[in-house]
């Protein structure tokens, strides 16, 4: 048990160093970082386990992969947070419903999205980024995916298929 307060250790560092990042240094692009300081961090859990428990045995080597496995997921079950809670459609919604009480009314809600631009307010900050992120290309008024965007949405559909879910993720 006691070798699993290192990777705890790490993963309280991978999120105060992530939080520091993003409220301090306010990068345009924060997941560069967390990958970093996901390896980083990996690395020197390694180091430090090694140091303190040498492999002597099979029990000793399992315990080193699940402390990292467990560190690997606990990392990426945050930054997953970050993007889908902090930055995604549903806790964007959900934060404009809680500052903006006229937004409680459907009709309401559904007009705040329609935006002044030529495309509305839910696409207007995610295709400027899946552009720049070479995941789709915007010729005037048409969109085509990129390899990697391809890449993306044939792993979607496997991943919707293998887990039996529909668009959105409800399971069926």
């Amino acid at each position: 048990m006691s070798r699993l307060l290192l990777p705890l250790a790490a993963i309280v560092v991978f999120f105060l160093f992530s939080l520091i990042t993003v409220r301090v240094a306010r990068p345009r692009d924060p997941k560069r970082f967390f990958l970093a300081y996901a390896l980083l961090l990996l690395a020197g859990t390694a180091v430090a386990y090694l140091t303190i428990w040498p492999l002597e045995t099979i029990d000793d080597a399992l315990g080193l992969v699940s402390a990292l496995l467990v560190q690997l997921l606990a990392c990426l079950t945050m930054w997953n947070a970050f993007y889908s809670l902090l930055w995604g459609f549903s806790g964007s919604m959900m934060f404009d419903l809680f500052n903006d009480s006229s937004l409680l009314d459907r009709e309401r809600l559904i007009a705040s999205y329609v935006g002044d631009g030529p495309v509305d307010r839910i696409l207007a900050r995610r295709l400027p980024n899946l552009e720049r992120g070479g995941w789709v290309a915007i010729d005037s008024q048409t969109l085509r995916l990129r390899p990697k965007g391809t890449v993306m949405a044939v792993g979607t559909l496997a991943a919707f298929r293998l887990f039996s879910l529909g668009m959105g993720g409800g399971v069926k």
